[in-house]
């Protein structure tokens, strides 16, 4: 099994259902949870007969159903156009033109959607970045007492250690290293407390893609995605005893140290280094080539080659030297 997973197309990720819905049948459904009096429907421009799946309103694939209540770019509106949206009365104005469900809490109706939908009429296994199908490959090493539940895609020279769990939705490359008791695609942490008192929880319906040659250490944990992927690139390397959030990006040739802990929806540029015990902001963007020094705390984004130490980090001056080694 070659691996298939295409980072590139971030931007279109989505979760499949089962089969198609019609957008008629989801409005309904809404209507159903949330109580007819309460919602407001309006046509967008384009009519959208089927929803295909669902997707992140931060970043929108066409015939997906999706939620937004906050602002967002001109641009992303103008994707949006192809879309069934969930959203407040305070943020539809700005989406004129979109075909939309008007609720007071758009991201509560959204979950308890998401959850009958997860029922009937289900959801793909792994989004659209990878194009495998499910199984081990042959060549893979995978210890007996390593758990591998269904949904999972092995790839060939894979070695997964004993005690690791791998979860459904997850897709493993080639030539990559699971050590002891490493648990990759466990669910996350992600509540939401709706206007009406109940704690939500998101289902996450993203997965966890790991790229070729990359090596995890002992004990990590790798939780899966919400409505977008946790994503480690090809070539590099997780220590031991390392926390990588949900929705997580890591570039290729990434250099994580024993001990570090990544806050949900970061992305880390590629060839960037993170000293022992760093810790890293829910949220921030790191930039290619950057350094980051044991023990900081990363609060605020980096632009490409930063050089930061401290807590919280800032940036030093780049000292070379000595020769190149």
């Amino acid at each position: 099994m070659e691996s298939s997973v295409h980072p590139e197309q971030k931007d279109t990720e989505h979760v499949r259902f089962a089969r198609p819905v019609a957008a008629s049948g989801i409005a309904g459904l809404a209507r159903r949870v949330q109580g007819a009096g309460r919602i407001e429907a309006k046509g967008g421009k384009q009519e959208l007969d089927q929803v295909v799946g669902v997707s992140d309103g931060r970043y929108p694939a066409a015939d997906t159903l999706c939620f937004v209540d906050k602002p967002v770019r001109q641009g992303t509106i103008d994707r949006l156009q192809r879309n069934l949206i969930i959203t407040n009365p305070a943020i539809a104005p700005s989406l004129e033109g979109c075909s939309m469900l008007v609720v007071p809490d758009a991201r509560a109706l959204f979950i308890d959607l998401l959850k009958q939908l997860e029922a009937n009429p289900g959801f793909s296994c792994f989004t659209t970045l990878a194009q495998v199908q499910t199984g081990i490959d042959p060549t893979a090493d995978v210890h007996r007492m390593a758990v591998i539940e269904e949904g999972v895609a092995v790839g060939a020279g894979a070695r997964i250690a004993a005690g690791c769990v791998i979860k459904r939705g997850t897709v493993i490359g080639c030539d990559v290293t699971i050590r002891e008791g490493t648990v990759i695609g466990a669910h996350g942490i992600a509540l939401y407390k709706a206007q009406d008192g109940r704690l939500l929880r998101f289902p996450d319906l993203a997965g966890v893609f790991i790229g070729d040659r990359v090596e995890i250490g002992t004990s990590c944990s790798l939780p899966r995605g919400v409505l977008t992927s946790t994503l480690v690139g090809r070539d590099s390397v997780i220590g031991n005893l390392c926390n990588v959030g949900h929705g997580v990006r890591l570039g290729p040739k990434v250099w994580i140290s024993v001990g570090t802990l990544i806050g949900g929806n970061v992305s880390i540029g590629e060839g960037s280094s993170l000293g022992l015990g760093v810790a890293v902001r829910d949220n921030v963007q790191i930039g290619n080539n950057c350094s980051i020094g044991m023990g900081s705390v990363v609060m605020r984004d980096l632009p490409d080659s930063s050089s930061v130490l401290g807590n919280p980090a800032r940036r030093l001056p780049r000292v070379d030297a000595g020769p190149e080694r």
